[in-house]
Formats: C-alpha cells, structure tokens, sequence
C-alpha cells in the first residue's frame, strides 16, 4: 500500500508530498498537538487561521451555542496564537511564494514536537532557511511554544511579524466571540474573548524573545481582533536567528481570577526557565507516558507506524480534569461538536483504564459529575433514573437535536432517534465503570461514583422496560442500537444484553457492599432512598428481561425482533437505491430499515463486550453472517468484527480490519476524517492488539489470558504494558513464547490458557504455547 507518509525510526511520522491546499485539511489533522487541556492544528504558520477546518485552537470542555441552540452548540475555536510571516527584502515568503524550493514537515511521536522545514530562493538570489519546532506543553498545561531558526546565504533584511488572531473559522458557526479585546504590551500581547451564550471568557497571549539579534525591538500594536508584533532585523551567512515564540491559555471555566494576570505569570516563567528547560519537562512528561502505554511491533513498520500514531493521540487526549472527557474527535478538530459519545466507554477507556488509570477515572468522575443532566433527560422523557445523554458537554443535558438530517429532495426536516431512543449510552458507561473497577480495585471510585451511576441507570432500565407479568417477560421497545440504519426496533440484542449486564453488576456490587461495609451500605441505601424491594424489582427484570438468544440450530442472533423476516440484500445494492446521495440511508425514508444491511457492527460488537458468555460457534455463526452484510459506514464498525475475528481464530481477517482502523486517519478514509481525529477508531486499534491477538483481559481477580496470543504473518513480537490493581506488567510474545514480569509491588495473580500462577513482584514468567494456524 502507498502512504502520503514516511516512518523514520519507529517514531517520526514525515510527510513526503510537500504542502498541497487540498490535502491540508487532513494534514493539519494529523500533525495536530494537544495535551488533554488545549490542542493546536498542524497547519503551517503561514496559513491564514480563517482558512475552513484548516487551523484550530481549542480547550476541552469549552463550548458555545451563538444561536442558543444545539445545532451550532460546538468546542469553540479560540483566537490562534500560531501564525508567523516573514518578509525578506520586502518579499514575503510564505507557502505560496514562488521560490518556494522545498517544504516538509514531520511529527516526532516520541516528544510530541511538530517539526517543519521551508527553503526558499528570494528574488534577489538569497537563499533563506527556516527550521521550525512546536509544541503544546505536557508539563505546563496552558503553554506552548514555536521555535523559528532563520538563516541565509547572503546579506538581507528581515522583517517578522507575529500575532495572536481572533479572525477564526468554525465548524458550525461563525463566530462564538460576544467580545475580543487586544492587548499589547512590550514584547507580546494578548487576545482576551468572552462567549455569546455562556460569557465564559478566555485569554490568549504571546510574549517573544529573539537570540542571534541583539539590537531587534519589537513592536506590539493592536488591530482589528488581532494583535500584532513585529521586529526587524539583519540576516547575514553564518548567524543564525532563533526566534522563541511562547503561548498561554486560560479560560474562566477552569481557572479562577484575573486570566491576563495568570497568562503574564506563565508566560514571564516560561521565559524566565528558558526554551531548552521547558522543552525537556515536556519531553520527560512524554517518556512517561509512553512508558506505560508504548506498543511494540516487530517485523511489521506499517503496523508499527499506524499503532502509535494512534497512541499519540490517544494520550494528547488524556483528560485534564474531572469535569472533562474525550470528545469523539479529540482536540484536533471540531467534528461532532466535540461533544462526548458512548465511543469513549467502549473504545477509548480500555486504553486508559489499562494504561493510564488515573485518567480513565478523570473520564468517568466526568459522568458522575454529569449525572444530574442524565436524570433531567429521562425525567423529561417521563422515566426514572438516569439516561444519558447521547451527545453530552459540560452539564450532562442532551445536546443532540431531535432533528439532525434534512431531505434533500424536499428540503424539511428528518425525524431521528439518537437522542430520545439510543438507550446503551447508559449501559456502556456502567460497563466501562466496572471494567475499571475490576482492573484498578479502586474501591474509593466505586463507594464515591460508581455505585451511584450504577443505581440510577438501573432505574432508568427497569422503568424503560416494558413488563408482560403473565407472560414472565420484559421487553426495551422501540429503541436505536448501534446500527443506527434501523430505528425504532424492539428488543435489540445488544441493548438488551448490556442492560441486563448493567442490572446484575448493580445488584450484584450492592451485594458485595453489604458484605465488606455493612455500614456504609446503609448509608447508600438512605442517602438514594434505596430499598430491598426496588433492588429485588431490579433482579427479576433482568431476569426477565428478553436477550435475543443464539438459534439452537444456527447459533445465529437477531440483531432485533424481526430481523431476519427483513429483505436480505448486499450493503451495496442498499444503498444504490438511495432516492438522492445526500439522503441518510436508515430510517423510514432510507432503504437500509427494511433491509438486513446494516450500518456498522452491532450483534458482533456484543460478542466481543460480552465474550464470556458466548461459545467460539456461536461468534463464528455471527461474524460469517453480519460480515457481509454490514456497510462499516461508521469508524467504529472494523475494530468490533477485527476483535471478534481474533477472537475466533480468523487472525488474516482480524489483520485487515485492524489495519483499517488503525490507518484510518493516516489514509483519510474515515467518515469526515478531516476535522479531527477518531479517537474510537484509534482505541480500538489498541484494543484490537492487546485484547484481540494477545487475548488479554484485566479482571478482578487478576490478570487472564484467555488464549494464548496469535499474531498476524510477518509479526516477529508484540510487546505492550498494562497495569492491575496499581502494578505495571510488561508484556511480550513472538506467538510461540510469551513472557510477563511484574514491576510492581504487589503479586499478580496470572491465569492462562492452561494454568493458574503468581506474578510476584519483580518476577517474570515465560509462557511456551503452540501457535493456532491464522486463517
């Protein structure tokens, strides 16, 4: 296969076709810097920061509607701190200068450092050079840095010009800013902007300093929602110019006080420690990091490339606080409003809870804190407990519309289901919480937040629940699964069976509280007004509860009540009947709904959350019949069937899907790939190695491998860590030996396919297995 990109010792992503308008879009995606608090688009500093989709500057978790609504309700973009312009001898050299004569640009993965490159031949023959390094500061959340480095073959003068910009571009509206004040100073400025809807307000300001130029002065002047500084100087062969631009960020959501005062203060440290000093922490938060969630691949560099590319941007993500999650973009773009979906529990958290546990709490303190929106939403809809929402910012209240797609052939509006009848949102937020209770044993997130969740969403299922107390059955009627084509079905399977799991782990962690903590299970019970009665209601709908079960013959499962009396026809054929291209392909008016095609993985994806409770022929029934009728139009869809094909033995097809997944930003081949990155995708990647060829799972009592590991042809080993309870285990397979050694303080307790064992502290223990036959 043929990539736009080079992989330079195994952590330099290198962009080998130069700088192309079209394709910038995607690339200022890719090259993206971010650390969980701020992120900033990898797009040149020469490009205009109005330019559609092209750059961006956001902080998680702060948002704006200017209409009031929710359809323009989006991450706003903040005034940008990166452009630069150079003039040499009164020539602008830029991207579209004609002496251009090279451009390049990489991303160090390693240390998170965006690395640009420009040579141009000015008209009077002087030949100028430009390397330029930045960053978004991991040590120093609100800071980041561009390092300018000019030289030139011959005498000339320059003039630099840097500004802050509030001239800015939007997803979904055209501005967010109610108010843009300027204010300049000696070497710097700032740009302080408050919102239209929530008047939240945010500064953000530039200070300068140049080495190499020691009569340079610069002068600040305020424009029109820009400040601007500029200097110039003389360049002549042989002295080299450094220029240090910093940024600082604050926003009123998150900081209290003056945020001019804060941003000075940041900048005035930054510059005072200097740029070597502030460059290592950074590095050094990053080395941490990664060594914790790096994956190693042997003898495949596409793989090796596609993975940690993934992994970059899964830990520039990391939340910086309780009160935020991962948008399903990341802070790299602006698609799907940077709101928070059910992508993070189910593909996302995995990662964090196995590598970075301290953050997938942060990412689930979030839910907690958003509880009150989840019992405002199924309050509104007349049910009890808490139903969240689909689409969810600060407070938790739905922010999905009732009304997302238009038709295109009469202009009205279409009637969709996300918000009101998508009910797993509930469900896979419980699953991922006691995921993370099992792997960590953190008992403190279970007694203060998980309990609470779990609570409230199993009574928003057994209030959703339709109950036949004749027929000894409960039904979840007229609901929306992942396959979002098909809506309003009865009984999905994959609702239906994770709302059962979501039941039992409520009563069943109630039931180990009122073992342990007698007392304090009395005070849970008093402070949610919880009696034996509402939790002996909650065991026998899940009792009752109807969970489409595997034909005894086929061991096939309905996706829904009706599915298989549906017209059986290739995704394909579905979707040249479209009565317009533009038209959504599910619903009443699509021509999936009366159809078998589907969107995305649905039934499989239920296979492989609940693995345990399904035979290998069973898995196999299902991926053989849904494969060929599932469209994959959603990112989300490949890393479900490559989970379940390595769970089942199909390693080749398990390899393809994750390749899909994980090349899917580098290819620009996902779904609106360009305005951001797909942070499920990339989670399930990882997924897709450590839980899907090596077989892993992090339970309660203790670490299990439920086969031993089948790598894809051409891997030589895969290596990978993953904490338990607090202990870092590193992890590595060839496919015939597997060794595991616990860096920990605590023993580990260790399950394979064959026997159960101790991992004490500091031990390690090799593993001889026979390799299955990868089909």
């Amino acid at each position: 296969m043929t990539y736009m990109y080079d992989f330079v010792d195994g952590w330099l992503i290198r962009d080998r076709a130069g700088y192309i308008p079209d394709n910038e879009v995607n690339k200022a995606t890719v090259f993206a810097l971010a650390n969980g608090y701020t992120g900033s688009r990898g797009a040149s500093e020469f490009l205009p920061p109005d330019a559609p989709g092209v750059a961006g500057h956001y902080v998680n978790g702060l948002y704006d509607s200017p209409s009031g609504g929710i359809l323009d309700r989006e991450m706003i973009n903040l005034p940008a701190w990166t452009p630069l312009a150079l003039t040499v001898d009164d020539e602008a050299l830029d991207l579209a200068a004609p002496g251009l004569e090279y451009y390049s640009r990489a991303l160090d993965l390693r240390r998170a450092l965006l690395l640009q490159s420009y040579r141009w031949r000015a008209r009077r023959g002087v030949t100028v050079t430009l390397d330029s390094e930045r960053l978004v500061s991991a040590s120093r959340l609100h800071l980041g840095a561009i390092q300018w480095r000019l030289r030139a073959d011959a005498p000339c003068a320059v003039r630099l010009r840097s500004s802050v910009d509030a001239h800015v571009s939007n997803r979904f509206a055209k501005t967010h800013f109610a108010q843009v004040e300027v204010v300049p100073w000696d070497t710097g400025g700032a740009v302080a902007i408050a919102t239209i809807e929530e008047g939240y307000r945010a500064v953000v300001a530039a200070a300068h300093h140049i080495a190499g130029a020691p009569d340079a002065v610069w002068r600040a002047s305020a424009e029109a929602q820009r400040l601007d500084c500029a200097l110039t100087l003389d360049l002549t062969p042989g002295h080299d110019v450094t220029l240090t631009k910093w940024a600082a960020v604050y926003d009123s959501r998150f900081s209290a006080g003056n945020l001019l005062a804060l941003a000075q203060d940041e900048l005035r440290r930054a510059e005072a420690e200097g740029y070597g000093v502030f460059r290592a922490a950074h590095a050094h938060v990053w080395a941490a990091w990664w060594n914790a969630s790096d994956v190693v691949i042997e003898g495949d560099p596409d793989a090796q490339m596609a993975i940690r590319f993934c992994l970059y941007h899964l830990l520039s993500n990391l939340p910086h606080n309780e009160r935020v999650s991962v948008p399903a973009r990341g802070l790299q773009g602006q698609d799907y409003w940077g709101s928070i979906f059910w992508d993070n529990e189910i593909y996302v958290l995995p990662f964090y809870t196995y590598t970075q546990p301290a953050y997938a709490r942060r990412s689930l303190i979030y839910r907690a804190r958003t509880l009150p929106g989840a019992q405002r939403k199924a309050a509104s809809l007349g049910y009890e407990g808490a139903y969240y929402a689909w689409q969810s910012q600060e407070t938790g209240d739905e922010t999905c519309a009732l009304y997302v797609f238009d038709n295109p052939l009469t202009g009205e509006k279409i009637r969709s289901y996300f918000a009101d009848e998508q009910v797993h949102i509930s469900t896979d937020i419980v699953y991922a919480l006691w995921q993370y209770v099992e792997a960590t044993g953190d008992a403190a997130f279970l007694r203060e937040y998980g309990l609470l969740i779990m609570v409230e969403v199993a009574r928003f299922f057994v209030s959703r629940a339709v109950c036949d107390v004749g027929a000894g059955r409960c039904e979840l009627r007229a609901v929306l699964g992942p396959d979002e084509y098909h809506e309003r079905v009865d009984n999905n399977a994959y609702t239906n069976a994770l709302a059962r799991h979501s039941l039992e782990i409520a009563f069943g962690a109630l039931d180990g509280l009122r073992v342990r903590d007698p007392g304090a299970f009395a005070a849970l019970r008093a402070r949610l007004a919880l009696d034996e009665a509402e939790i002996a209601r909650w065991r026998e709908v899940a009792a009752r509860l109807c969970v489409p079960a595997p034909d005894p013959v086929t061991g096939l499962i309905a996706q829904f009540d009706g599915y298989f009396a549906l017209e059986d026809v290739p995704p394909d054929e579905v979707r040249a009947r479209l009565a317009h291209p533009d038209l959504h392909p599910g619903g009443p008016l699509g021509p999936f709904q009366a159809t078998q095609a589907i969107k995305q993985a649905d039934v499989v994806l239920l296979l492989f959350l609940l693995r345990e409770r399904y035979s290998t022929a069973v898995k196999r029934a299902n991926w053989d019949y849904y494969e060929p009728r599932t469209a994959h139009d959603s990112s989300l869809s490949p890393m479900a069937y490559a989970l379940v094909a390595a769970d089942i033995g199909l390693t080749g097809w398990a390899y393809r899907y994750f390749m899909q997944t994980a090349m899917m930003d580098l290819l620009g081949t996902g779904p609106h790939w360009n305005f951001g990155v797909h942070t499920a995708a990339m989670g399930g990647a990882w997924q897709a190695i450590v839980r899907g060829f090596c077989h892993l799972e992090l339970m309660r009592e203790g670490v299990h491998l439920l086969d031993w590991p089948a790598l894809p042809p051409g891997w030589k080993r895969a290596a990978f860590s993953f904490a338990w309870h607090g202990n870092l285990v590193r992890f590595s397979t060839d496919g015939r030996r597997t060794t595991l050694r616990n860096e920990g303080s605590e023993a580990v307790p260790l399950v394979t396919p064959e026997e159960a064992c101790t991992l004490g502290p500091g031990a390690a223990l090799a593993f001889n297995h026979a390799t299955s036959a990868s089909r």
